[in-house]
């Protein structure tokens, strides 16, 4: 039965409704209950494994095609692969990544409707040329297997989000020509941005979509083609199968599709070789009887009983005996009995005669050889013989008989011909006599384990396993393949340095956004968004605004566009007015084209959402922000005001405001009191506060928390965290900063302990303006210090790493050092303490806890050292 289309997302409808209560409700798909139950039949579960698989993938991508475009229901499809594993129907998780994979393999589907049920899933389709503005995919480049969009390691909101829409516009244009896949190593960071996501799209979108392993390798379902692959089946003759520069792959498979072995060009001689023997053997069988038959013949008194002697002479010969075998030398003796013996079935092996030879072919239902043998034993009753058994004084009688038996002998040497060249026979010689291996691989064999099992192979097959034991093939990795040296690539987002990344060697970096100081070496030509912003979703939304404008109404209808034109058209009395008509122009474009593209509103309304959030968290309530951060806050909040509203509007304009010194500040402040972005931000940042309170409670007591999670490893040799707090938290932090220190010192020691080159250690308090001491405009002044933790090991490359990080960072800190003071825990070694008084020598020292482990913090006003990219990394140094 055909199903409904799926409700399309609507925003709220009050038009005076605050933005933090304007949600798309994104729908599952309809009658889903129905679907799943409609699958839940024996019939169904007795099915074999990829059967199974086959049915599902089908039912999804049947949903997904009756829905009506323009439609995004990721959270549909991320709802179904929900469904399916609490049924566990399959024996792995069923994710979006396992849906991609039929898809490119096995859907057959045009190019052009794969890209549709994209578009669908993502909810935005559009010309691919348009996704260059983050990827190299000009004149329809397409990357050779997967394609990697990654967070950086100990993610946070800003590299979440960006690296999730990176994925998205990844998947939608198809960069690789294998999986898409979403890095988030170690998981999505503990924040109630990732509670609201999880919210939008349903509790299943990290555990099905996002990666959470903190190295980026493949494996052979990464690398699974199809092109050129053959499954073939038994009675194949091997002589038809053509080798030659770009072979095709030759499966062997049962009438049931499961797998039995490989054919390659590199089996062919070893095998003929063997299959020579055997046709030898034959050869010299049917000369042998022409020349007992001319024998017999030629007697000049014929009896039925000179019969006798002629049948042993021709079928009780011992194949041992034969003269070609007795030409042959010891490895071919062994391997021709070898076949004989298991490919065959017949125990003496060349020990057994002729006859043996023919009852066992006519075991394997070849019965030509059985049938002219019976016609030999019948020649004392054939017509040629009177009834006193003498041979009758017919010439034409007797040369008709004799040329039919001949006939059927060719017919049946021919008939064991076609069998020995057959693949079925031609693979049981391969394993069975030449002892080769059955070598395959299935979906999760690593790179490594694949070359090492390929060595000179052309390729490998990739099997998967049934539940009873059986192999079924799903395609195979060409070693042409493996030797590129780019296996796949990768996307970077908000970070650029490989050093914060775990990436196979195989990997080619082809787009990075990124907004911190940048090194990067690639084989490739890259798509680079490099820029001076204070978070990378600035860059990401700037071309998300070029992008979405082409093809988006706005949620808008023509007749709705036409109307607002109409009412504003004559008022163009201030540059808002005039910049909303212009935008309204635009929607008229996007409304009158003709074409297919289309972007859904509540794509268009999440994006801005998630990047309007992360840039507030990376900015700290932009507390630290450029023009350029604040011109793009702005217009994500008028983008996101006019949708939810259908109507265009601004809410937010710096046009009244002086460019001077001041203007940063004061159009930040009118961002942060306007009610729609207070209603944004003041509940996140209310569930922070309470949720820093609580992980420092956790660990406090020795529990896991996500206090020391925002922290980098950095140009090879250094480790940075940072702790963001509340003024309301310090209070708790300072009763217990003796147990939390000494919890990060020894997670210090540990990394050290596994990573030596990492020797320079540095963590972090910062104090961060709460939702009301924003909106009031009333930051500070605080009764508190921030604090900056420090330890190295006692070794010489810790002491110049650390002096060469404090020779810049003083610099950094020279306006505050009336301010700042030194406390030294434990006991430092001599050089250790030298290091921070020859760069700070004015700031007052103490000592602390002599018999504690050693280390230092550096103690300075509040709010003071906010940003660890401005005023920490650019003073690390490097590993040479």
């Amino acid at each position: 039965m055909k199903k409904k289309p799926t409700k399309t997302p609507s925003p709220a409808k009050a038009e005076k409704s605050l933005l933090s209560h304007c949600h798309y409700t994104l729908d599952t798909f309809p009658n889903v209950e129905e679907t799943i139950q409609s699958l839940q039949t024996p019939q169904f579960i007795k099915l074999p494994l990829r059967k199974r698989f086959k049915q599902i993938n089908q039912t999804l991508c049947q949903l997904i095609r009756e829905t009506p475009s323009p439609a995004f229901i990721l959270s549909a499809v991320l709802d179904f692969c929900e469904k399916i594993n609490l049924e566990k129907f399959l024996n792995e998780n069923y994710n979006l990544a396992a849906f991609e994979f039929w898809l490119n393999n096995f859907s057959e589907l045009s190019d052009q409707e794969n890209t549709l049920i994209r578009g669908k899933i993502t909810g935005k389709y559009i010309p691919r040329c348009e996704y260059q503005a983050f990827f190299p995919i000009g004149m329809g480049k397409t990357y050779f297997g997967t394609h990697f969009v990654t967070a950086h390691t100990s993610p946070d909101v800003d590299t979440m989000i960006a690296s999730f829409w990176g994925w998205m516009d990844a998947f939608a244009a198809r960069v690789g020509s294998g999986l898409h896949q979403w890095c988030l190593p170690g998981g999505p960071p503990d924040s109630p941005i990732t509670n609201i996501l999880s919210s939008i799209f349903g509790k299943g979108f990290f555990s099905g979509l996002a990666r959470s392993g903190s190295t980026l390798t493949l494996t052979a379902r990464d690398l699974t083609t199809q092109k050129q692959f053959t499954k073939a089946p038994g009675h194949t003759q091997i002589s038809t199968i053509a080798h030659g520069p770009n072979e095709g792959a030759i499966i062997l498979v049962s009438e049931q599709g499961g797998y039995l072995g490989d054919w390659r060009s590199s089996d062919v001689e070893y095998v003929r070789q063997i299959i020579v023997l055997i046709k030898s053997c034959l050869h010299w069988f049917e000369n042998n009887l022409h020349t007992q038959l001319i024998a017999l013949f030629a007697k000049t008194d014929l009896t039925v009983k000179d019969l006798k002697a002629f049948d042993m002479a021709i079928f009780d010969v011992k194949i041992r005996d034969s003269e070609p075998v007795q030409d042959f030398n010891e490895k071919q003796k062994n391997d021709l009995n070898e076949l004989f013996n298991k490919v065959l079935n017949m125990e003496k092996g060349l020990d057994s005669t002729f006859r043996d030879f023919n009852t066992a072919l006519s075991k394997l239902a070849i019965n030509g050889m059985t049938s002219f043998q019976k016609e030999v034993e019948s020649l004392p009753s054939a017509n040629i013989f009177d009834k006193n058994g003498n041979l009758k004084e017919n010439r034409p009688l007797i040369f008709n008989y004799l040329k039919n038996l001949i006939r059927q002998l060719d017919d049946a040497i021919f008939e064991v011909r076609n069998y020995v060249e057959r693949l079925d026979v031609a693979l049981s010689i391969k394993y069975k006599v030449l002892g080769m291996p059955y070598t395959f691989i299935s979906q999760h064999s690593d790179v490594d384990e694949i070359r090492q099992k390929m060595m000179n192979r052309d390729f490998l097959t990739v099997n998967i396993h049934e539940q009873d034991g059986s192999l079924f093939p799903v395609g195979i990795v060409r070693a042409s393949d493996l030797r590129d040296q780019g296996l796949g690539t990768v996307s970077l987002r908000d970070f650029c340095n490989l050093e914060e990344t775990r990436m196979a060697p195989y990997l080619d970096v082809i787009s990075v956004v990124d907004h911190h100081k940048s090194s990067l070496k690639t084989l490739s030509v890259p798509t680079a968004l490099i820029g001076d912003a204070q978070s990378c979703n600035v860059l990401i939304a700037e071309q998300m605004f070029v992008i979405n404008d082409k093809y988006s109404t706005g949620g808008m209808t023509a007749d709705q566009i036409e109307r607002q034109i109409n009412e504003d058209s004559g008022s163009l009395t201030t540059p808002s007015h005039t910049r909303i008509l212009q935008k309204l122009l635009q929607r008229r474009i996007a409304a009158h084209n003709k074409n297919e593209f289309t972007i859904h509103p509540a794509r268009e309304y999440i994006e801005y959402f998630s990047c309007l959030h992360a840039i507030i968290d990376d900015t700290d309530l932009l507390t630290k922000v450029s023009r350029r951060d604040l011109d793009c806050v702005a217009q994500l909040l008028n983008r996101l005001k006019s949708l939810s509203n259908k109507r265009e509007m601004e809410i937010i304009s710096f046009d009244d405001l002086p460019m001077d010194k001041n203007f940063i500040k004061v159009a930040a402040q009118r961002i942060l009191q306007q009610e729609d972005m207070y209603a944004l931000y003041n509940q996140i940042y209310s569930l922070r506060e309470s949720e820093v309170q609580e992980n420092l409670t956790l660990c406090d007591k020795g529990k896991p928390s996500n206090i020391f999670l925002d922290t980098k490893e950095q140009n090879g040799c250094a480790r940075v965290g940072q702790t963001k707090m509340f003024s309301s938290n310090f209070p708790f932090f300072l009763n217990h900063a003796k147990n939390i220190r000494t919890i990060w010192l020894e997670q210090s020691k540990e990394v050290f302990k596994e990573k030596a080159e990492i020797d320079l250690h540095l963590h972090m308090i910062s104090t961060i303006a709460s939702a009301s001491e924003v909106y009031r405009n009333q930051i500070g002044p605080y009764t508190h210090q921030d604090e900056l933790w420090i330890w190295i090991p006692e070794n010489q490359a810790g002491s110049r790493h650390l002096n060469s990080f404090l020779s810049g960072f003083q610099y950094a800190m020279k306006n505050y050092q009336n301010n700042m003071s030194l406390e030294f825990i434990g006991t430092p070694h001599a050089e250790f303490m030298e290091i921070f008084a020859h760069h700070f020598p004015e700031i007052p020292q103490k000592r602390t806890a002599p018999k504690a482990d050693a280390m230092a913090i550096l103690f300075y006003p509040a709010g003071s050292v906010n940003s660890r990219k401005s005023m920490i990394t650019p003073y690390l140094p490097r590993l040479v």
